[in-house]
């Protein structure tokens, strides 16, 4: 309505906006940061279990806003803006935005991915609680998977990586 199109987004969104400048594009998340769009394609990443919102660009170009701050960045084809929890910007130049995109084609795209990294994904594509039986170990995953596996098959296939879990119920635990 009215002279802006706005978006507000929990989770993760992939848009592609055509360029209307009599009304701008927003997103806005969670209070935490606003995304203005020039008329572009990019994703936004923005789970409350994660440490950061990340938006990623693939085309055109963003106006990443922490509101009430005076703080913002302009995003480049290729970059990704990471927004942490005390509202500090960092641009990664050169992004994976294969990795960042990979959800959309139904994939899960690690690259040096740490097992919680993995589990978090895991937990919210399954639907499962994750808990760790003693220490977390250091890991580092990369490679793609399916999301259209079932559970068990992705838990055949992190046993082939020396990763064991039980499942019982709607909780996955994660083996010493």
């Amino acid at each position: 309505n009215g002279n802006e199109r706005v978006v507000e987004l929990t989770g993760e969104g992939y848009f592609e906006v055509s360029k209307n400048l009599s009304r701008p594009f927003k997103v806005k998340i969670d209070g935490k940061t606003e995304v203005q769009v020039l008329g572009t394609k990019f994703n936004i990443s923005a789970y409350s279990d994660e440490d950061a919102v990340n938006t990623t660009l693939m085309e055109g170009q963003v106006k990443v806003i922490v509101p009430g701050s005076g703080l913002n960045q302009i995003i480049n084809p290729g970059e990704q803006a990471q927004l942490d929890l005390k509202g500090k910007i960092n641009i990664i130049r050169h992004a994976n935005t294969e990795q960042a995109i990979a959800w959309k084609s139904g994939s899960f795209h690690f690259n040096n991915a740490d097992l919680v990294m993995v589990m978090r994904q895991l937990s919210r594509w399954y639907d499962v609680d994750i808990q760790f039986e003693g220490s977390i170990p250091t890991r580092q995953f990369d490679g793609e998977i399916q999301r259209d596996l079932t559970l068990p098959q992705v838990l055949k296939l992190l046993e082939r990586n020396n990763v064991f879990c039980k499942l019982q119920g709607k909780t996955l635990i994660v083996l010493k």
